[in-house]
């Protein structure tokens, strides 16, 4: 079988990529399905001003490179170092590599630059994948208690007595997630609406994006693709009785790497002014995210 795995970063986010192909390259040597990886530098010059700016592109560019060394012999490595501003977020970089791959491989798996992730991630989503009774189904790895209750569903059990609150998520040590003892893994299925965060190593099967959900460009840049994806599920699962399965998969945690996150580039990239902020980005693409929603809902 055949799994795309993708990750969007910024050049703020070039160290964290760096401690993500780590631990790629570690989980991969526990995989022998074919593997296309599609990272997405993105450099675009709507952003950023890189005449001005201390460290120049080249040295993004060059890091990345080199990375991307360290897995190519691993993997069908499918790069991408952007300038131009048709892809300015990770909404509309996977609106790109689904229309591109979804008629190819069996599966998507979604990272962020900052995951931290245990080095039988990727193997357990794929078996997890292969065992699967529907064809329409998320597999998603289990995390440290977050900010409020909503997320306990897949919470492990480890953690779900830590009180929920901002400071005890942002404050955790993701790599004490490497000190866990052995203990079975398995899948259990939600019987609730469905629930998870986009990167955070989840597994997305190709006929999802086939049948029931399209990605298109004018959904947007940047915003809440999961959140889209969660409420078109809901609806054709719970409203039209569609067999789609999201499975939890215990004992595989993964977590956010935020007391830890790399970021030491701010003072040396000059970015343009008049330039839509994060917040703008998300809104956009909220509103097209709802309309397109409420069409296929009235469809």
């Amino acid at each position: 079988m055949k799994y795309h795995i993708s990750i969007h970063i910024s050049p703020y986010e070039i160290d964290n990529y760096q401690t993500f192909i780590h631990q790629l390259r570690r989980n991969l040597n526990h995989v022998e399905d074919k593997i296309i990886f599609s990272p997405y530098l993105n450099l675009s010059t709507y952003f950023y001003n890189w005449r001005d700016s201390k460290l120049k592109s080249d040295y993004f560019v060059n890091r990345f490179k080199e990375l991307n060394n360290i897995i190519k012999d691993k993997c069908e490595l499918d790069s991408t170092i952007n300038y131009d501003d048709k892809i300015l977020g990770a909404f509309s970089y996977k609106t790109m590599f689904l229309n591109k791959y979804k008629d190819e491989v069996d599966a998507f798996i979604w990272f962020d630059s900052d995951m931290i992730f245990p080095d039988n991630t990727i193997a357990m989503l794929i078996a997890s994948h292969k065992s699967s009774e529907t064809k329409y189904c998320i597999i998603t790895p289990q995390i440290h208690r977050l900010w409020d209750e909503t997320w306990d569903i897949l919470v492990n059990k480890d953690y779900i007595n830590i009180p929920a609150s901002h400071d005890n998520y942002f404050g955790f040590d993701g790599y004490s997630l490497y000190k866990r003892d052995d203990e079975d893994i398995f899948l259990d299925t939600n019987k609730q609406r469905f629930k998870f965060a986009s990167g955070w190593c989840n597994l997305l099967s190709a006929d999802l994006f086939r049948d029931l959900i399209d990605f298109t460009y004018d959904l947007g840049h940047y915003g809440p693709d999961d959140t889209f994806i969660m409420f078109l599920l809901d609806y054709y699962k719970f409203k039209q009785g569609k067999d789609i399965n999201q499975y939890i998969l215990k004992n595989v945690i993964v977590t956010e790497n935020y007391k830890h996150n790399l970021n030491v580039y701010k003072n040396y990239i000059t970015e343009n002014d008049d330039i839509l902020t994060k917040d703008e980005f998300s809104e956009n693409t909220k509103i097209a995210c709802h309309n397109a929603y409420i069409k296929i809902i009235n469809e």
